[in-house]
């Protein structure tokens, strides 16, 4: 045990498995009240983590969780092959509350990064907008990245007096628990955060993509690909899920549909239905996991090869935009209920702030548009 400690007198971590607050944020928690009490002074270094490990028999991998927490709150800093060493200037240790008599809403995404805002997100934006414009409120977009610091984000709630933070979209869950823990009253729109009660309102993916890959099938299609999203994105997972349930449904085996990476991109739906034609073998029906990758693979199409939609082959995308009406033949898609999603958010805002009822989950279900990309497998096709 590192010398000059008494581990007697130390605060103890609760192992208890009736506690579900993990080792590493009961740690975090004794190191913060520590800091705050002036146990550790600004600029003094911190025990090395193998002492903080030895001091509160835990594993390294549980003290640099910790260390991590207390870092993206502004409350530590790291000099390498030095040490760590408490901030000089510590941020305050939560959120101030509300100081202006206009409620005051701040949207924080990471999608807000030039060329990741898809039309999907912007129609979601919105209706955020406009929801809070009939409220006569003040709607501001925080400029964040996924670099900044969370105290960063923090200090720019604070200063703009926010009310409530509408979080949109996905996040480290690490990062984003410090977020809700110390800032401003929180709604998570098009994402989940397990283990923490917040107001959430998210989309039924998995059943969306059900819906999709049973059009097909019914259809009388067999030879599915299908073009995935960005691979650490939760709606691609999900929407996966869709996919081999429904072929499970059908009793098709699901290696039988060829899986293809896309991005959420047009870009990444052209460089897929390209990979398809150079590989010569043709499905007779193309499932993408949003609009705009269905876009692209039909530009592709067009400029590649001189299959026909949907005489030759069936296209189908997800969360019908723009995009959807924009493609010829207009798009069959999963319709989204993105407006609603941007009302949800305000509305759980305003109750929130008038009672303490307990957070609410909201899954919103999706409905299938049938357009002119999809049709029946030709009798030609079957044999290709």
């Amino acid at each position: 045990m590192p010398i000059g400690y008494d581990k007697r007198k130390l605060p103890r971590l609760s192992r208890d498995k009736r506690n579900r607050e993990f080792l590493y944020r009961q740690l975090s928690g004794i190191l913060e009240k520590e800091i705050g009490a002036g146990k550790y002074k600004p600029g003094e270094r911190l025990p090395s983590m193998d002492d903080l490990a030895a001091l509160y028999a835990v594993n390294k991998v549980t003290v640099r969780r910790a260390l991590s927490d207390l870092n993206a709150a502004g409350l530590i800093y790291s000099v390498p092959a030095q040490g760590t060493y408490v901030s000089d200037q510590p941020r305050p240790a939560r959120y101030d509350g509300p100081r202006s008599k206009t409620l005051t809403v701040g949207l924080v995404s990471f999608l807000m990064v030039p060329g990741n805002t898809g039309l999907y997100h912007m129609e979601i934006i919105q209706s955020i907008r406009e929801e809070l414009s009939k409220l006569q409120a003040n709607f501001l977009i925080l400029p964040v990245r996924n670099v900044e610091p969370q105290y960063k984000i923090l200090e720019q709630m604070a200063q703009a007096n926010v009310d409530a933070t509408i979080y949109l979209g996905m996040f480290d869950p690490s990062s984003l628990r410090l977020m809700l823990e110390k800032g401003p009253t929180p709604v998570l729109v098009d994402y989940s955060m397990r283990g923490f009660q917040v107001d959430t309102i998210v989309l039924d993916n998995k059943g969306g993509a059900y819906q999709a890959m049973e059009h097909l099938i019914s259809l009388g299609h067999r030879k599915i690909a299908v073009v995935l999203g960005q691979p650490n994105q939760v709606a691609t997972k999900d929407r996966l899920d869709g996919v081999y349930e429904a072929l499970d449904t059908a009793g098709i085996a699901r290696d039988s549909v060829r899986i293809f990476q896309g991005d959420f991109q047009r870009e990444g739906g052209y460089a897929a239905m390209a990979e398809i034609i150079k590989s010569g073998d043709m499905p007779t029906a193309i499932f993408c996991f949003n609009d705009e990758m269905a876009a692209g693979v039909m530009q592709a199409l067009h400029a590649l090869s001189s299959i026909k939609v949907p005489q030759d082959m069936s296209i189908i995308g997800f969360d019908d935009t723009a995009w959807a009406m924009a493609t010829q033949p207009p798009l069959t898609t999963v319709q989204v209920p993105k407006s609603m999603m941007g009302r949800l958010a305000v509305q759980r805002i305003l109750a929130r702030r008038e009672s303490h009822e307990p957070p609410t989950t909201t899954v919103l279900s999706t409905q299938l548009v049938l357009r002119g990309s999809t049709a029946p497998l030709a009798a030609a096709a079957i044999h290709r």
